[in-house]
């Protein structure tokens, strides 16, 4: 028996409606869960639900939500499979991260922290460090991801110190945030969502995911010690800093790229200007 305001409702409808919109994007299928997480109008588990069943477009199918709106992703399962084959074989490596006491905050993020990935993507990762480690750090992530047996799915895209946690407000910004997935937090984490509050407010029903359990690994290439020396190392980084923001720089395509001593932000490919762009024209598709 239908019981809730009819009212709120059509509210948390059009909302569900504005989140299967956005996933459409990516032709991407969410469960329960994932919808609250990413709803925009405050709701609880059983007001989504019931307004689910009271919909005459929506129904729940092999546990994720189906609009008519929309066609069913017929490798969805698949995908699925993809990224957990993908985090599965990129533990190793990020346990070794985990292990780095200059990190204080590692994340997975994009597709397989929203539970999907393709036949060729990778696994993205966001690391928070203490001042004056960005660039050095960066180095042995990509070393790692270059050189480790199992680390070529790595995707270190987004490095910064904990001096600048702060991202744009954006619906794209605060989805990918709250959909995170963190592996080590040492204040870290909790000054990125501290330092992004705004997030929390546009998705009033999401709550950080519980963290990846990885049991840290001390399994460094030979220069990494000599990269932590006090003087030698402060020197290396700013060396690296300085060509590394000159040759990124130089080359960037984006304007979502950011090169600076705190920020290595690589979005070469503009994800976050294409997908907003896409995003506001199955907005107004649907208003």
């Amino acid at each position: 028996m239908f019981t809730m305001d009819p009212i709120l409702s059509g509210e948390i409808e059009r909302g569900i409606d504005e989140v299967l919109a956005y996933s459409s994007i990516f032709n991407h299928h969410m469960e329960i869960e994932d919808i609250l997480r990413n709803l925009r109008v405050k709701s609880s588990r059983k007001d989504l639900i019931e307004a689910i069943e009271y919909s005459s477009h929506l129904s729940i199918e092999d546990g994720v939500l189906l609009s008519k709106k929309y066609p069913k992703n017929s490798k969805h399962n698949q995908s699925k499979k993809l990224a957990i084959k993908s985090l599965e074989e990129t533990k190793e490596v990020l346990s070794i991260l985990n292990s780095c006491q200059q990190i204080t905050g590692l994340a997975i993020t994009g597709s397989v922290a929203a539970g999907v990935n393709a036949e060729d993507g990778d696994v993205d990762v966001l690391i928070i460090t203490k001042p004056g480690w960005v660039w050095r750090t960066r180095a042995l992530a990509i070393y790692l991801s270059h050189k480790h047996p199992n680390g070529s799915l790595l995707c270190p895209n987004m490095v910064m110190s904990e001096e600048s946690l702060e991202f744009e407000e954006s619906v794209y910004s605060a989805r990918e945030m709250m959909q995170m997935i963190p592996i080590k937090d040492v204040d870290g984490i909790t000054e990125l969502y501290a330092n992004n509050k705004w997030a929390q407010d546009m998705l009033p029903n999401a709550i950080q995911k519980q963290p990846l359990a990885l049991t840290p690994i001390r399994d460094y290439p030979w220069w990494w010690k000599v990269m932590k020396t006090p003087i030698i190392g402060s020197i290396i980084e700013s060396w690296e800093a300085s060509r590394r923001i000159k040759e990124l720089n130089s080359s960037t395509k984006s304007e979502e790229s950011i090169y600076t001593k705190s920020i290595c932000r690589g979005h070469e490919n503009a994800h976050k200007t294409r997908i907003e762009a896409e995003y506001r024209n199955v907005i107004e598709a649907i208003s």
